[in-house]
């Protein structure tokens, strides 16, 4: 990372350390805001990392990375990744800046667009944070059209019915009938939000498999069985060692993702994160939960703070089977002799392109 970058992390990991401890997290399962929480990284200007239009791209975000990944290194329950990336779409569109927690969704074609006055009748499902953002980037398509549209809060016709994840943060259904505004813009091509909860997601849980790690090796370290630590057992040692590589490849993949965003997010290499850091999620979870014993699923053990929402972000923003048929799709679409040169191709700046 450059030097900015280990600045950012540093800053961030700071008030995650200083913040986030079981008061708060227990606090977000029982419906609690972490309201100190948020107005220090708000003040601290990071629901802002991704910066304004016309900036260095990819500077901008591998400074995101730090703090996404962070977000999951230190579980913290709030919507920094949704509010970072809405303000960058909001800001990418011409749109003005919306203060406080904010998420963004896509509402598929359940729009209409007539005289200026978009048209939204839509349930979406697992929308993350929901219930406490103050404004939601919709994007919509019309006509083989996308269009991109802020929503606020309490707006008529939008109605939200809570639900969670299995870590006890909100992931809620939200309902739009007949909302209708003029606070849109049409972007002929899709802006593809999905994508970007993905890249977001492969981020966390990147940090979160991390956080696993650090847990498995230091309470192998500490528990003692015949007289030594259990980490000195060859078996323990191999089940960490494999703990480890799916950390780094999961990180790895994900920062290949994150540089690719040129404009939006590199499709191949965004799916190619999610699958990878799903995959890491499942032998890391199992691993871990192995290396901690029974204590490992009990309350008062912190693991499952990482754990649960690794199993939880896992299927959010679409599944590694939802990514993978993609990947397939795409690779069909090329055909023998042009498969392995588009997979092998990259831009003058480093991006992998596959075609669709």
């Amino acid at each position: 990372m450059s030097e900015t970058a280990d600045m950012i992390a540093e800053s961030i990991g700071r008030i995650f350390s200083d913040h986030v401890n079981r008061e708060v997290l227990d606090g977000i399962e029982a419906g609690v805001w972490p309201e100190a929480l948020w107005n220090t990284l708000e003040t601290a200007g990071f629901t802002a990392i991704l910066g304004e239009p016309g900036d260095d791209a990819t500077s901008q975000w591998a400074d995101a990375y730090c703090v996404f990944h962070a977000i999951g290194r230190y579980t913290a329950p709030v919507p920094l990744a949704e509010t970072a990336i809405a303000n960058w779409l909001c800001a990418a569109h011409g749109m003005p800046p919306v203060p406080g927690p904010l998420t963004f969704f896509d509402a598929g074609d359940n729009a209409t667009l007539n005289d200026d006055v978009l048209t939204l009748d839509a349930e979406v499902r697992a929308v993350p944070w929901a219930r406490y953002a103050r404004a939601f980037v919709v994007e919509a398509r019309v006509g083989g059209r996308s269009v991109l549209a802020v929503i606020p809060a309490g707006a008529e016709g939008l109605t939200i019915e809570p639900g969670a994840n299995l870590a006890g943060e909100p992931l809620d259904t939200v309902r739009l009938a007949g909302y209708r505004t003029t606070s849109h813009v049409v972007t002929g091509t899709p802006v593809e939000v999905r994508a970007y909860g993905a890249l977001a997601r492969s981020a966390m849980m990147a940090g979160a498999v991390e956080s696993v790690l650090f847990s498995a090796v230091s309470y192998a370290n500490e528990r003692t069985q015949f007289g030594r630590p259990i980490g000195k057992f060859q078996a323990i040692q191999q089940s960490l060692a494999q703990l480890a590589g799916e950390a780094t490849s999961a990180q790895s993949a994900a920062l290949a993702a994150f540089s690719s965003v040129i404009g939006s997010p590199g499709r191949f290499e965004t799916a190619v994160a999610k699958i990878r850091a799903g995959k890491a999620v499942g032998l890391a979870a199992s691993i871990a939960h192995q290396v901690h014993g029974a204590i490992g699923f009990t309350w008062e053990h912190t693991l499952h703070y990482a754990t649960q929402r690794l199993w939880s972000w896992r299927a959010e923003y679409g599944t590694e089977a939802v990514w993978a048929e993609e990947l397939g799709r795409n690779a069909i679409a090329q055909r023998g002799d042009r498969l392995w040169p588009d997979l092998t191709a990259h831009y003058a700046g480093g991006r992998t392109h596959v075609a669709g």
